[in-house]
């Protein structure tokens, strides 16, 4: 919580307190490859104050033909999220931010791909610009949180491995990013959706293990070389374990985002529409 307290502080300024559910920070643990329909911490606005709270990734768009699983919204181009039916109220008065360490990319042919690790060059955490509204599970009636992630044009440390990225903030747009205080501007809150700076972001390449949400552990970040890392690929994903109905697919994921699949209105498989 330290960590958070410190990396959603005002630029150069003291670290800001966050209100916990103690029962979820209890139930924390580190990821290292997650993918929609994944439970991750967010950081919303409630009562002024800033507070970390469960959701899980993906808004519900529409039921499949049949009464099938609807499919998931995991990400929202941010340059028609404040308009859009789906995603404007959400813009209007519930927007969040997601913390993470990094995030996942691919690129090569399908069945050989390569992913690469983003990150900050000096370690610490990023904060994804997102959105976030409850959701009724139709099968138990609970009411829970769901969020998306914005998109952008890829940065300058991007752009070799692909055109699109998540929206990052600053530490000291998240107060206005949230709405808190006199952070209630719409308009300047549009204005922070925009490629992150060069240098923000190193890239590694990593495990082609992370082509499969079955991987999840802290050897997924070590470095491999480029040329290595399809060759593997084929091989790393478990054979003994069927995916479950409604589970995303194998494929790519981040310790945040699947930033993977192409351009399409929503994701019937579980896996990252390109938005």
């Amino acid at each position: 919580m330290a960590l958070l307290e410190a990396s959603f502080g005002a630029a150069g300024g003291p670290a800001r307190a966050i209100a916990a559910d103690p029962k979820a920070a209890a139930r924390y643990r580190p990821r290292y490859n997650i993918a929609p329909s994944t439970v991750h911490p967010v950081l919303r606005a409630r009562d002024g104050q800033r507070a970390l709270v469960p959701a899980t990734w993906g808004f519900l768009g529409r039921f499949a033909r049949g009464g099938g699983a609807p499919s998931l919204l995991a990400n929202a181009r941010a340059d028609g999220a404040r308009t859009k039916p789906t995603f404007r109220e959400a813009f209007a008065a519930r927007r969040c931010v997601v913390p993470a360490d990094g995030f996942y990319e691919w690129t090569g042919p399908k069945g050989a791909r390569r992913p690469t690790w983003f990150h900050p060059p000096e370690g610490g955490l990023l904060r994804l610009a997102g959105l976030y509204q409850p959701a009724k599970d139709p099968d138990t009636g609970e009411v829970d949180i769901r969020f998306t992630i914005l998109t952008t044009e890829a940065s300058a440390d991007v752009t070799p491995v692909h055109d699109r990225m998540p929206v990052l903030l600053g530490p000291g747009d998240v107060d206005l990013w949230l709405g808190v205080g006199d952070g209630a501007d719409v308009d300047r809150a549009e204005a922070l959706l925009r490629p992150a700076p060069r240098g923000t972001l190193a890239a590694r390449p990593v495990s082609p293990r992370v082509n499969s949400v079955g991987h999840d552990d802290p050897a997924l970040l070590q470095e491999v070389a480029a040329e290595a890392a399809a060759p593997e690929a084929a091989a790393s994903a478990p054979k003994d374990a069927a995916p479950k109905a409604g589970a995303p697919k194998a494929g790519g994921t981040l310790p945040l985002f699947d930033l993977d699949s192409g351009a399409g209105p929503a994701v019937p498989s579980g896996r990252t529409s390109r938005r």
